[in-house]
């Protein structure tokens, strides 16, 4: 209406919006994603492979249900995600991904090797080529995809089989942040594989996982007040 100029003041303007609480955030730790990544590759080895690119890449799991050979770089090691499936009205349908843009994302020889092999599974039964079949999907072709909501119920049944405590998919996804932002790993590295719009963003939601700033923050301000063990205010606190 303003930018129609139906009206000259904006009543939006004044609202208070309610305060956005932040939910809590509990990613499993490297031996909690270890023992569940054991558990799932004797039952299943395509969920285990889901699985395991989920923790390497940081991707939100409609991203890797969409994925398509095709998308997979085996000579430079990387895979590409495009386009994200999410449950529409009448099922699951291909979308663009939430920031609408397309990133590329490294992962380890191990990685490579586990998804090699699946290819050449494939690649076997469909003499065709598998080009533009889903990485993820229950028939040989790889025509459909897995349905989200059937991937999240495999997720919980597995968790609870493996023993562990409560965590979500989508944690495995904060699992990859915090370990590579208390490895070291660059911001914008880190930004750039979750395919944040910004930096800041990654800053925003991560910045508790950077190692070492609070305890240099802590000699640094210590140093200032005088606190340094020997000083005289250290001494008079002593007395």
């Amino acid at each position: 209406a303003m930018r129609w100029e139906w009206i000259w003041s904006n009543p939006a303007a004044s609202a208070s919006p309610p305060r956005l609480e932040p939910k809590e955030m509990r990613p499993p730790s490297p031996g909690e994603v270890a023992r569940l990544l054991t558990h799932v590759v004797v039952i299943d080895p395509l969920f285990h492979l889901f699985l395991v690119l989920a923790a390497m890449t940081g991707a939100r799991r409609g991203q890797l249900l969409a994925l398509r050979w095709i998308d997979i770089d085996f000579e430079r090691g990387s895979v590409s995600f495009q386009r994200a499936l999410v449950e529409g009205p009448d099922g699951p349908v291909l979308a663009p991904t939430k920031t609408r843009r397309s990133h590329r994302v490294a992962l380890d020889p191990a990685t490579m090797a586990l998804l090699k092999a699946r290819f050449d599974d494939v690649a076997s039964s469909c003499p065709d080529g598998v080009g533009d079949a889903f990485v993820f999907s229950s028939d040989a072709a790889g025509l459909r995809p897995w349905n989200p909501n059937w991937v999240t119920k495999q997720f919980i049944a597995a968790r609870k089989s493996a023993g562990l405590d409560h965590f979500r998919l989508h944690d495995l996804r904060h699992f990859m942040a915090t370990q590579m932002l208390g490895a070291g790993v660059a911001v914008p590295v880190v930004s750039a594989r979750l395919a944040h719009a910004r930096a800041s963003t990654t800053l925003n939601v991560y910045a508790h996982a950077i190692p070492g700033g609070d305890v240099r923050a802590a000699r640094l301000i210590g140093g200032i007040v005088g606190t340094r063990p020997g000083s005289r205010h250290s001494r008079a606190v002593g007395s």
